[in-house]
């Protein structure tokens, strides 16, 4: 309580009054309390007071209640804590649908996000049907959670409670099934596609589900779905177009024709082996996309005379396969309209150049497939009067050439792409300047300088290191050689073990021993006085290397095989039982060792190599024709 005595002052009494406007706060009321009475010499005693309102106090201890309450929900609903779930529901019936998080979700939304089915389940029962379709701030219901979480349970026991839940649209118009697609949930897909009644839906939002389902590899589903409405492929071309930038976007399979067969036939015959399985399943994905390409190819070219846009965004569609490798993509498209092989982009680059710069060697291969059209489409140059071997001669990207392990083989495979373009050129394009004055050689010289120097550090460090254990081999197999185990007759200096299977077995094995790794040593040595030019990188180097490595891995079985033969030739006799076998036994630990540590190696020598050079550009199974 505050008191003051006040005189007023009758000249001053109209100055001193306080105004009050509309806009004044609660110190300027408080503040105006004080009053100036008209009387002359009197003194008033005005008292001030500031009381705590009751009801102020009451309704900020509710609020305190009502956070303590959400948060207790929304712990309980992320842990799936039913039983204290249920003690805040008895305090508040209609806590169920309070909003427990700024972003506007509900109990409901953060138990379905959290994937506590048990705990979704019993708060569906507490609350109305009304309360399902609640959404939180981006429009999102707990029904959408359900979806996106994959749990087809908890979807199915909401859907239960109100029907109208599938059909119930986000913001941006996404349905509960298309956010079940995104997150490749394909249980859940199958499920909402059974409830979800899809000629309800807009074209633009069918297909807006069809290219979420598309995007994830359910193609079976997308067939089911045009199969129930082929009012979605009668929509408009730009819709349907949309679906087909999506099947574009991903090769159908990485198989080969033999691999599909045997692979097929073994899964039928054989179904519960996995990797036969997965290879069969990818196999039947890739059939299933070439039945949807077909689909909604057909409606875009029914008509004879095609508009200008839809040529344009389907060259957009073509140049996006080319670019991915989608070979069984680009196939069925070129069938169905042939003269789009022919179109280019705004830069004059066709899908063969855009394979050769993204190095995309199944997709090259059908030039082999549409025989003089090629000259047309190859002699083509860019704004820059590059040619196709000019884009081949740049440095390919570096998610290409981590395809190939180690520099020097991946600048064989660059030596190898623009060797097999040169090849499709005349000779006057070979030697084509662009606007820089560089012909395609000299490009590929210039972009590939640090690459081949990173090579050539590649192969000394692995001939150097190689050429050690080679080195070092060669000496224990000579020693070997002079000091045979047993020793030798005194009368006539021969092995005493001469006529013994385990020294014929120990002789044999050392002097293989002591001969391939001599041999391997020489292969690293003209390894490391090599020149490294360009030209090396192709046969030469990884030839040499390939030899070294494999001479040295028989160097290695071969001495092992001499320590084994010489235990069991010393103590075979005098240690009987097991021992003797599980000593020799071990010898193949280094065998073991050395083949897995270099496993991947072997591999991209051979596949590079070998394989590379005779069979990656060849016609292959895809004719266009």
């Amino acid at each position: 309580m505050n008191s003051r005595s006040y005189e007023p002052n009758p000249e001053q009494a109209r100055v001193d009054q306080p105004e009050l406007s509309g806009t004044a706060t609660t110190s300027d009321v408080v503040e105006a309390a004080v009053v100036e009475l008209p009387s002359m010499h009197s003194q008033v005693e005005v008292k001030v007071e500031n009381p705590i309102s009751n009801a102020n106090a009451q309704q900020w201890g509710e609020k305190e209640d009502r956070l303590k309450l959400r948060l207790r929900l929304y712990r309980a609903a992320l842990r799936g804590d039913w039983k204290d779930a249920e003690t805040a529901l008895r305090l508040d019936k209609s806590a169920g649908s309070l909003e427990v998080e700024e972003g506007g979700q509900r109990p409901l939304h953060i138990a379905a996000l959290a994937k506590q089915t048990a705990f979704v389940c019993k708060l569906v029962e507490c609350l109305n049907k009304e309360d399902l379709e609640l959404s939180d701030k981006r429009g999102r219901t707990a029904f959408d959670f359900a979806a996106i979480s994959g749990v087809v349970e908890m979807a199915k026991v909401m859907y239960e409670k109100n029907n109208a839940l599938p059909t119930i649209r986000h913001v941006n118009k996404r349905s509960p099934i298309e956010f079940a697609a995104w997150m490749g949930n394909k249980k859940m897909v199958e499920y909402l596609h059974k409830i979800t009644p899809l000629q309800n839906f807009e074209a633009n939002e069918c297909m807006s589900i069809l290219v979420a389902i598309i995007k994830n590899g359910m193609y079976d589903i997308v067939l089911k779905i045009l199969k129930a409405d082929r009012s979605i492929v009668t929509s408009s071309n730009e819709d349907k177009i949309r679906a087909l930038l999506a099947l574009a976007e991903e090769p159908f399979s990485p198989y080969g024709t033999s691999q599909e067969w045997i692979c097929e036939n073994l899964a039928r015959f054989v179904p519960y082996v996995p990797c036969f399985k997965t290879i069969y399943d990818s196999i039947e994905k890739q059939r299933q996309a070439c039945q949807l390409v077909k689909k909604l190819l057909e409606p875009i070219l029914i008509s004879e005379d095609l508009e200008i846009s839809n040529l344009d965004s389907l060259f957009h569609i073509l140049s996006v396969a080319a670019t991915i490798g989608n070979v069984e993509f680009l196939t069925l498209l070129i069938r169905s309209y042939p003269a789009i092989i022919r179109a280019s982009d705004n830069n004059h680059n066709t899908i063969f150049h855009l394979a050769a710069i993204h190095r995309k060697g199944r997709v090259f291969n059908l030039i082999y497939d549409i025989g003089a059209v090629k000259d047309l489409l190859l002699f083509g140059v860019d704004t820059d009067c590059n040619n196709i071997l000019h884009l081949t001669a740049k440095l390919a990207p570096s998610s290409k050439l981590n395809i190939v392990s180690g520099a020097a083989l991946q600048m064989q495979r660059e030596l190898l792409w623009f060797k097999e373009v040169e090849k499709n050129l005349r000779p006057s394009d070979v030697q084509q300047r662009n606007n820089d004055r560089k012909t395609p050689r000299e490009l590929f010289t210039e972009e590939h300088e640090k690459l081949r120097e990173v090579g050539e550090k590649w192969m000394k460090d692995t001939a150097t290191s190689c050429m050690v254990v080679a080195t070092l081999i060669a000496t224990v197999a000579f020693a070997a050689a002079f000091t045979v185990p047993g020793g030798n007759k005194e009368e006539t200096g021969t092995p005493i073990f001469l006529n013994n299977m385990w020294f014929t077995i120990f002789v044999t094995s050392n002097a293989v021993a002591m001969f391939s790794s001599i041999t391997s040593i020489l292969m690293f040595l003209s390894i490391l006085t090599s020149r490294y030019g360009e030209e090396d990188f192709l046969y030469t180097l990884p030839a040499k290397l390939m030899v070294g490595l494999f001479t040295l891995f028989s160097s290695i079985v071969c001495m092992d095989l001499t320590f084994s033969a010489t235990f069991f030739l010393v103590y075979k006799e005098e240690k009987q039982g097991i021992l003797p076998k599980i000593i020799a036994s071990l010898a193949l630990l280094p065998i073991t060792l050395y083949a897995m540590l270099n496993f991947r190696l072997w591999i991209s020598l051979i596949h590079s190599t070998i394989w590379a050079s005779r069979f990656m550009f060849r016609p292959g199974k895809h004719k266009l024709f």
